[in-house]
């Protein structure tokens, strides 16, 4: 059986969807003791904080009115600041046009308008852009000249080849005029090598994929592979997202990403109540497991480095599958990253034994 916090928040998604009703909802917490605090903490732990107050805002009364207010007030912020990150975005990418250098949004208000029809109705952080490959020394030259502070910028000056490589974006931040940090996420491939999908932008969504408007199905492959392959579909967010895409028409599933087109499938129709065409059961233990996640009152954030190495090994087929998982990820585990590089000048092979002494130091530092 499902905590009250957590069914309500379930509700508010499923009347958002038109899956229940909203008297669903308001018998359901006018039948069962609800803390209005834990609701609005899940809500912000599953990033639809946006979609629950649109729903609760039909029934304002069965809301206290400081859980009312926290909700209002949230909103009303995200509103002002994805319509200022809206604006920073344009003349970001108008900038690095008249450069010569070829960018476009991706996610963000961009994908807000084409679900939600409201750039403020879907939780984010970033601004998302795609860019080429060939761009990255030009890009970081270019934010740094309007002020941004560029994450790993050691890591990257030292070695380019190598950050290209293993990471698929550059990531720059700065103090806005209202106080609030911009960040800015320029990608140069969809996800990172490590979870065992190397699609390009090319691949999934055509040679024109820098010069022209991305549709539904553009957004189903992209997010098959951000929210599912790379991510796991951690919250409810996730899920919205694969719903509203999936109602928008059929869609094609690149091979390698349909795996993670029925688990969608299944957890939307378990949790949500969706009708995905015949993928209710669950099946796989990888998939019970999120759902067991997703319904957990103290569900947290992204999955850590260790659950998704977990996830991907169990989700593997067949033997040879998860020998390259544990690879990829052992890999991973010991190769230096920006970390190390950060405020060591060494030989870059020395970062190897570095490493295990940051790791031991960090954990040692969790522990306290």
């Amino acid at each position: 059986m499902l905590h009250n916090e957590v069914t309500v928040v379930f509700l508010c998604c499923r009347v958002y969807l038109q899956t229940s009703t909203i008297s669903d909802l308001k018998t359901f917490i006018h039948g069962h003791t609800i803390r209005w605090q834990a609701v609005y903490e899940l809500c912000a732990r599953h990033r639809v904080r946006p979609v629950v107050f649109h729903v609760l805002s039909r029934i304002p009364e069965a809301v206290p009115k400081d859980t009312w207010q926290q909700f209002k007030q949230y909103c009303r912020n995200l509103f002002v600041f994805a319509a200022d990150r809206q604006i920073e975005a344009a003349r970001i990418i108008e900038l690095l046009q008249q450069q010569g250098i070829k960018a476009r949004l991706y996610k963000g208000t961009d994908f807000s308008l084409l679900l939600y029809n409201d750039i403020s109705m879907r939780e984010f952080t970033d601004m998302d852009i795609i860019i080429p490959e060939d761009a990255l020394l030009r890009v970081k030259a270019t934010m740094e000249g309007e002020g941004y502070e560029m994450d790993q910028a050691d890591y990257f000056s030292r070695y380019p080849a190598h950050f290209s490589k293993h990471l698929k974006d550059l990531s720059f931040g700065k103090r806005c005029s209202r106080g609030k940090r911009f960040s800015f996420e320029f990608h140069y491939r969809p996800t990172r090598a490590l979870t065992g999908f190397p699609y390009s932008f090319t691949e999934l969504l055509g040679e024109d994929y820098l010069s022209r408007s991305y549709t539904s199905q553009d957004y189903y492959s992209l997010m098959l592979l951000n929210n599912g392959a790379s991510d796991f579909y951690p919250h409810l967010r996730s899920l919205l997202d694969m719903v509203l895409l999936y109602r928008k028409g059929p869609a094609t599933v690149p091979g390698a990403l349909q795996p993670f087109d029925i688990l969608w499938k299944q957890l939307a129709a378990t949790s949500l109540g969706i009708d995905t065409g015949g993928q209710a059961a669950m099946t796989t233990r990888a998939g019970k497991l999120l759902l067991k996640r997703l319904q957990h009152p103290a569900m947290q954030g992204k999955y850590t480095f260790l659950e998704q190495a977990y996830l991907h090994l169990i989700s593997a087929r067949p033997l040879s599958g998860k020998v390259h998982i544990v690879r990829q990820h052992l890999a991973h585990l010991v190769r230096p990253n920006g970390n190390d590089v950060k405020g060591l000048k060494l030989p870059y092979f020395l970062y190897y034994f570095t490493k295990p002494v940051r790791l031991a130091a960090n954990m040692l530092k969790r522990q306290e």
